[in-house]
């Protein structure tokens, strides 16, 4: 196994049931590096993880939630359990850091500081929020 990058940065939401109920951002594109410890982290919520399914072909291409250039289609991490399946939004390393913390707060159902709650990168994250819902809810139905 590759060495600890960091702390794993995910947040996970108490609702496991709703169309998103978190998010992982990655320190890098290639995210073999950082799967054992993901999927580490995830089993005391998840339980053990059956399958691991994502939306995107070449993750090391796309580009931060921030950029001009940002993919229509988000990248989603669905983790299948025995009973159940959860899926998480999953941040772009290059996405600047103030949009990724807000993002994984969002996310988690953490609460967003007073002076923060109607800033330009909580409305860019719920905006991304909202889209990776809407994008899991037309997967499931069709």
């Amino acid at each position: 196994m590759k060495p600890v990058l960091g702390p794993t940065r995910l947040r996970i939401g108490a609702d496991l049931t709703v169309p998103v109920a978190g998010a992982w951002f990655p320190y890098t594109s290639k995210l073999s590096d950082e799967l054992s410890v993901l999927s580490l982290a995830v089993r005391p919520m998840l339980g053990d993880i059956a399958s691991i399914e994502v939306t995107w072909r070449n993750f090391a291409r796309i580009a931060g939630f921030d950029s001009e250039n940002t993919v229509d289609e988000l990248p989603l991490m669905t983790f299948a359990t025995a009973g159940s399946s959860v899926t998480l939004l999953v941040i772009p390393p290059r996405t600047a850091s103030s949009l990724a913390a807000t993002l994984l707060r969002l996310a988690g159902d953490q609460v967003i500081i007073d002076g923060h709650l109607h800033s330009l990168e909580q409305r860019r994250a719920a905006r991304i929020l909202e889209r990776a819902t809407a994008q899991r809810q037309r997967a499931v139905a069709g």
